[in-house]
């Protein structure tokens, strides 16, 4: 994904889990997480960012690419029951053939893992320094690494950061697909460009432009959020950040190939049939409100699940 889809996403996670119904407990946990997120909104466009602006790790640690084999695994492990991506992974033609790892360095729940405890440890180092210890990290430091953390989630949620076949070679229609996402978010959002920043609403979030929305998939994202049951799991399978965020990845790697069949790659695929392209499951529209309703659901849990076990840790 571009810049201000990474921004935007971040945003909705932060909404999401102000709007959504909580148990008694997790929503104290839940507004104390936001309160806090609250005080670097103006972070969150470069924090977002910095993986592809500054960490450049792109070629390993953005991806987790998967590709059907003769023999390999078999299993595919379980999400939280409110995905939508759930719907279509089972229709999937390769849902029941085997599939392996295309390259053996790809380490994207590595990645998410390492920066939610990252994210604890420097939480936990905070609280024990005293303020102005050169040891000490800063609040500022510290959301950035949780923004960091957004850019990761979401990338697996695009499909083709998990499929294993060439779609950024020829037509590129990998950069292509995540361009219209980013020129749909640039068009109805209105943007401080200065610096580097969303304008607010007066509830806070990034302000609509004039355009027509109504039509737009970012207005079914936002219909599906305000209906949709929200989950802290991770799903039965997942006790962690890593295998959670395996599983997005393995249900992403169905999803290309529902949305892209096989027999379709970088060959035979170009700007101007890849939106409909026969036995395709799921229209483009369908596919981009999949991919960020999953996404903001995604960023919402896993910060929520790192913010509690720090606060956790703080009360013992």
């Amino acid at each position: 994904m571009k810049q201000f889809s990474h921004a935007w996403l971040a945003f909705k996670a932060v909404e999401r889990l102000e709007k959504t119904a909580l148990a008694y407990e997790d929503r104290l946990y839940a507004n104390e997480l936001i309160r806090w997120l609250w005080h670097h909104r103006d972070g969150v466009i470069k924090g977002a960012w910095y993986p592809d602006m500054v960490i450049k790790d792109m070629a390993t640690s953005h991806v987790l690419k998967f590709t059907p084999t003769a023999q390999g695994e078999t299993a595919f492990r379980n999400l939280p029951n409110t995905c939508q991506v759930t719907a279509f992974v089972d229709q999937s033609s390769v849902r029941d053939q085997p599939y392996q790892k295309v390259d053996a360095a790809d380490n994207l729940p590595e990645r998410c893992e390492a920066l939610a405890h990252s994210v604890i440890d420097n939480m936990k180092m905070r609280e024990k320094e005293d303020r102005g210890s050169p040891i000490s990290p800063t609040d500022n430091h510290i959301a950035t690494r949780l923004f960091m953390l957004s850019h990761y989630i979401a990338d697996a949620h695009m499909p083709l950061h998990c499929d294993g076949r060439k779609f950024s070679k020829h037509s590129d229609i990998h950069a292509e697909i995540e361009s219209d996402w980013d020129k749909e978010i640039r068009k109805h959002f209105k943007l401080d460009l200065i610096n580097e920043r969303f304008f607010y609403n007066p509830d806070g979030y990034p302000l609509r432009t004039k355009t027509d929305y109504s039509q737009t998939f970012l207005k079914r994202v936002d219909d599906g959020l305000a209906t949709r049951a929200f989950s802290t799991g991770y799903g039965s399978d997942n006790h962690n950040v890593l295998t959670y965020m395996l599983a997005v990845c393995q249900n992403s790697y169905l999803l290309s190939y529902s949305f892209f069949p096989p027999g379709y790659d970088e060959t035979n695929v170009n700007k101007n049939n890849w939106k409909s392209l026969p036995g395709q499951l799921l229209d483009f529209d369908r596919l981009s409100e999949v991919v960020f309703n999953d996404a903001i659901d995604a960023i919402a849990r896993v910060w929520f699940r790192v913010w509690r076990r720090y606060v956790e840790w703080t009360n013992h």
